[in-house]
């Protein structure tokens, strides 16, 4: 399994249930639904495992077979060409039908290898002698060699070079299908389709006449070569006979993400059997970032009524879908009656045993955001001074910790610091931006809550974005504690990057939502900020689920580098259309697109297109 995963693959070893339920999908088609076993209630019953699996009934024909009420077919792949596309298998495998297809490989130990093909060579070599020999018996002195014996010495010497030479591997390999259908004659047409489909690459399938059974139980995943039908491959030959060729991502229960771009298939995913939950949306503006989130949020609000979405929504972009959806829309900006207090603190808040630390390093980012040149390091001995005594003075009676109350206390210590940084809170607590000083009046109770910061204006949203940050902490810890998931969208998150301690607070708030059964995603169209920052493109590389839109040129380069994106790749995120990119889940990157239909009432909630969006 290790060389699947340098190989960016994963291999899943199957249980004794999940391998009978292949056979029993197979033998009772349109019962796949009613598999249940339980090989310990079975043992004390005394059933064998066949009763359930077997099918009511099995006959076999000279050409074909039937079971149940189906009929089938088994065929090998009988001659090869000397060249073989890479995706004939691919295209056998698109049919639509019902069919099993199976590759038995057995490998050939190099020195066994080397023995026959040597033996081989001097065959042929024998035979073209001999034949000489023949010639000049008969005086025919300058005859040459014929062309198919002169073929099959060419054919053997590079097969034994591939062999000693260019480290190739000899293979036996044995390819045959089984496919079923309802009736004989569907099953005739079904058959002469894979017939044209080998025809088309030059090579020809066969069915096994009076070999059906053998068939049968070589597809089926026993591990039984039950028919001779050997051809002798290298490693570099039996390449093309791999059946896939893009990756897909198809979780049970899983959210739709859009198309695969190659195949065409569903893209499901779920986020809950990655390593981490943390995920990013990436693009320029307008190539359908926001979009793909709304239609997510869409997704889980439906698939999953027990959990939690919060939405940090900086441009009032999900408030008509929210609404829509029974959320609630909390709309934060300077004179609103809505207040969310910067300085609530939830039991659990934090990542080690004083959360008082935590919300220490928080006050100073916001702070941060109040003076562009950062702060000194006495400033923030006082702040962090400062900020336990109002939590101190709260826990033996005192006033509930605000801004306002916060301030109160800087201007009661001696420094003149203290009392410069009361000054620069004034216009936040005591002046018209006002909206995070005071006690949290808002419902947050409700399942889907959107704070809306657009009105903030320029100098307050930066800090809103992490106040809000800091609000969903203590909902998402709450509700981690109760074992229930919170999603967690923040869009234009990239601005909290500009400062230290602000991205500090950024990045321990990411730890801390995984930590508690929290989903984040963060949205971005500023990538370039990400990436020159150092903790931001650590979350970034970190992260399991990752959504690329069309980026700008600089961005690319930029990605390829961190994310591993080769240059094919890479062409999927360069000039691509709104709503297509690539999506990478885990270690797969796929490529994907989104086309919606632009007649329901659903995409007019998510579009951010200013006609669309007043037509809404």
């Amino acid at each position: 399994m290790s060389h699947f995963s340098q190989l960016g693959s994963k291999c899943v070893e199957l249980d004794v249930n999940e391998r009978l339920k292949i056979f029993h999908d197979f033998y009772r088609p349109g019962e796949e639904s009613n598999f249940h076993f339980d090989m310990s209630a079975a043992m004390r019953r005394g059933h064998s495992f066949k009763d359930y699996i077997c099918p009511d009934s099995m006959e076999f024909d000279k050409g074909y077979f039937k079971v149940g009420e189906r009929f089938g077919r088994a065929l090998f792949l009988k001659e090869y060409a000397s060249y073989i596309k890479d995706t004939m298998i691919t295209e056998l495998t698109e049919l639509n039908q019902n069919m099993t297809l199976s590759i038995d490989i057995r490998p050939v130990t190099m020195d066994e290898a080397v023995r026959e093909v040597e033996k081989r060579v001097l065959g042929v070599e024998t035979n073209i002698t001999n034949w000489q020999r023949r010639q000049n018996s008969n005086n025919n002195f300058s005859a040459i060699v014929p062309y198919d014996l002169e073929q099959q010495r060419k054919e053997s010497r590079e097969f034994l070079d591939d062999i000693t030479s260019r480290d190739q591997r000899m293979i036996f390999a044995t390819v045959t299908i089984v496919h079923t259908a309802d009736t004989k004659e569907q099953l005739d047409a079904d058959t002469e389709s894979l017939l044209s489909t080998a025809r088309k690459n030059l090579c020809q399938l066969s069915p096994l006449t009076f070999q059906q059974l053998d068939g049968l139980n070589t597809v089926l995943p026993f591990g039984h070569t039950k028919i001779q039908a050997i051809r002798t491959l290298t490693t570099e030959s039996l390449a093309v006979l791999m059946p896939f060729k893009v990756q897909e991502v198809m979780d049970r229960g899983g959210i739709y993400y859009g198309q695969n771009a190659i195949s065409n298939n569903l893209i499901m995913c779920l986020k809950e059997h990655l390593l981490n939950y943390s995920a990013f949306r990436l693009g320029v503006p307008g190539s359908g970032k926001s979009f793909g989130a709304k239609m997510e949020l869409a997704m889980i609000a439906l698939m999953f009524p027990d959990d939690d979405i919060l939405v940090c929504d900086p441009e009032n972009e999900f408030s008509a879908l929210i609404k829509a959806l029974g959320g609630e829309v909390i709309r934060i900006a300077p004179g609103s009656d809505d207040h969310i207090n910067a300085l609530d603190m939830v039991d659990g808040y934090g990542e080690g045993s004083d959360p008082v630390i935590d919300k220490s390093q928080f006050v100073c980012s916001l702070f941060e955001q109040l003076d562009k040149n950062g702060l000194l390091p006495e400033e923030k001995s006082i702040i962090d001074r400062c900020v336990r005594n109002v939590y101190e003075n709260y826990q033996g009676g005192g006033k509930l910790p605000t801004l306002v109350v916060l301030r109160e206390e800087l201007l009661e210590q001696l420094e003149p610091e203290a009392k410069q940084l009361a000054l620069k809170m004034e216009l936040f607590t005591n002046g018209s931006l006002n909206a995070f000083a005071h006690k949290t009046n808002v419902d947050v109770n409700n399942r889907i809550v959107n704070y809306n910061i657009m009105d903030l204006g320029s100098q307050l949203k930066t800090m809103g974005l992490l106040v809000i940050t800091d609000a969903m902490i203590n909902r998402v810890t709450d509700n981690g504690r109760r074992g229930k998931r919170t999603h967690v969208i923040l869009d234009e998150f990239h601005v909290v990057f500009e400062n230290e301690h602000s991205g500090n607070f950024f990045n321990s708030a990411w730890r801390r939502f995984r930590k508690r059964n929290g989903y984040p995603t963060g949205i971005t169209q500023n990538v370039e900020y990400l990436l020159d920052s150092v903790l931001a493109s650590t979350m970034l590389s970190n992260s399991e689920f990752i959504v690329m839109h069309n980026q700008a040129a600089s961005d690319r380069d930029k990605l390829a580098k961190l994310l591993n994106i080769s240059n094919e790749q890479m062409s999927y995120i360069t000039n691509a259309k709104e709503g297509s990119g690539l999506i990478r889940i885990g270690s797969a990157i796929v490529p994907f697109k989104n086309e919606f239909n632009r007649s329901t009432e659903l995409y007019r909630l998510m579009s951010t297109k200013p006609k669309e969006t007043m037509m809404s």
